[in-house]
Order: C-alpha cells, then structure tokens, then sequence
C-alpha cells in the first residue's frame, strides 16, 4: 500500500508561503510561527528530494519545480475540500447527484438559465441530464424530475413550453416544388423521416405512411432532410437557423400545417424531495413562472 511522505498540511503550507510572497506574512495569515512554517516547508522539499521555493532577500520564489508542484497541490486542496463538503453535505441529506429527465423536444434556453441559477449554490450536487425520446412518468423514480410532453390523465404538472411542429423539406425536395396544398395521397409518396420509437402517441397523429425513415435524434432527422431524403414534422426551435437560411421550407398541407403540444415538469411526489433537488425545482419554477428572484428565497 502506496504510504505518502508528504502531508496535506505541508502542502498547504506550501501554497500559503507562495500566495503570501513570504514565510513571515504566510505566518501571520495562518497564525503559526514563522519557523513551523519554514520547518514543514523544508520537510516536504528534502522528503521530495526536489527544490520547491527559494529565499530571495525577503522573498520566497518558487523554482521551476515548484511551479509545477504548486499547481497540482492547488488541485489537491479543492479535491479535499470538495470532499469535506460532500461529507458536510451528505450530512445534511443534500443530495450528491440529481436525475433530471428531458424529452427530445424540450426547447432548451430557459432550461439552461434555470441550470445557471442551480449551479452556483448546488454545493457539488451532480445534475445527471438524461434526453429521451420517450419522457413517461411511470419511469420517474423518487428524487427524479422529468421535463415530458406525456402527462398522465391522473396527474398534474407545471405548463413549461408549447412546442409547435411543421412539415418541413428540403428546398430541392420536389414536395417543395408542387404548386398548392398538398393532399395526403401525395403526401404519404414521399419518405417520412420521424424519430424512433415515436415520442408518444399524441405526437405521431396517427401518421398513415409508417414505413419511412427512423431516426434516434432530431439532428439525425434534420441533417437527413436537408439530404432532400424526405420530409419530416419538426419542432420549429429546432431549425429556425435553417427556415432562415432557406435550406428547409414549410409545406403546405391540406390538413393542416401545425401541431401543438405543451411539456409540463414533473415529479413523482414533490413533499419526499432533497433540499437540493427542492432547489433546483424552484430555479425551474422561477425560470418558467417569473417567480421572484431566488436570492430571497429558501436562505
């Protein structure tokens, strides 16, 4: 078993002589004498066999070596502090980590603000951000939180973004050529190019041609379109860039050029959540209702 000739105190040390510019200021600032100081210093470079820092005048300067060992001893002092805080934190039941659930059609924007707002006070909790095609509440497990379009008839959920889908082609695609509103027998033709499996059943609108193209990401979806491989129902914030552009374009259908649905955040059971989860719910919720700002709230 690998035994350490060096100790973290030593080290620490170490980094307080440097950050300091001195034995007798880092003395003053760590409340020991300036011998301790110079003693632990010497230890840890003769227990080394390498020069770490070098007395100039008053000064103490770090030799090339030292340099490069104060580097990695920077990150040593955030690796024990990070761990003493999980510790502290696991202490107080504040969760390591947090599954958080997103359908593949979750407009992302508002979502990473709320995350910016978390980051900072999450005190190391992961966020384990999972996409999925299929978002269904029977998979939450306790302590998850889920971003879906699927909202079970027994449940409610926060209202988070209406997402507007439109069938989309290719500029070059002949779809984009034909004159007038496009009918279902022409229509069906054509490749389809959707996700698989299907997102949910109010999604697919029980589509007639089921023996298009599948794809297991929008981008695949998208990057297959611009191919002029097919058509495809797409969510308008998906591929703004390209409307814009003018390398996709709408189609004009007979039964309509738009379907609607809403996401909604959900929990299992909101009163069995952690703090840090409680938190980052509430972040979500500032974010999608305009609540006041967090920095008066849960202190």
């Amino acid at each position: 078993m690998f035994r350490p000739k060096s100790t973290f105190e030593q080290w620490r040390i170490f980094q307080a002589v440097v950050d300091c510019g001195g034995y007798a200021q880092a003395a003053e600032a760590l409340n020991k004498s300036q011998s301790s100081l110079n003693h632990a210093v010497a230890k840890l470079q003769q227990s080394l066999g390498v020069p770490l820092l070098e007395v100039r005048g008053r000064k103490a300067v770090l030799t090339p070596a030292g340099e490069i060992f104060l580097k990695r001893a920077r990150q040593l002092s955030q690796q024990v502090e990070e761990l003493e805080n999980l510790a502290n934190n696991l202490e107080r039941q504040w969760e390591p980590q947090i599954n958080l659930y997103v359908s593949a059609l979750q407009p992302r924007e508002r979502l990473y603000r709320a995350l910016a707002h978390f980051y900072p006070r999450s005190r190391g909790c992961r966020v384990n951000l999972h996409e999925r095609i299929h978002c269904h509440f029977n998979a939450l497990q306790p302590g998850d939180l889920m971003l879906s379009e699927h909202l079970p008839g027994d449940r409610t959920g926060l209202v988070l973004d209406e997402v507007c889908l439109r069938p989309l082609c290719a500029t070059n695609h002949p779809l984009a050529q034909q004159e007038g509103p496009i009918s279902l027998d022409d229509l069906t033709s054509h490749n389809q190019i959707s996700l698989h499996p299907p997102i949910h059943r109010s999604v697919d609108w029980n589509d007639a041609d089921d023996t298009g193209w599948k794809a297991t990401h929008y981008h695949e979806v998208i990057s297959m379109i611009l191919q002029g491989l097919g058509y495809a129902w797409l969510p308008r914030h998906l591929v703004e860039a390209e409307l814009a552009s003018g390398a996709l374009v709408q189609l004009d259908l007979e039964s309509g050029n738009e379907r609607h649905l809403y996401t909604y955040l959900l929990t299992l059971s909101p009163e069995s959540l952690g703090p840090a989860t409680e938190l980052l719910l509430r972040c979500l919720r500032n974010e999608y209702q305009g609540e006041q700002n967090l920095s008066a709230q849960g202190k």
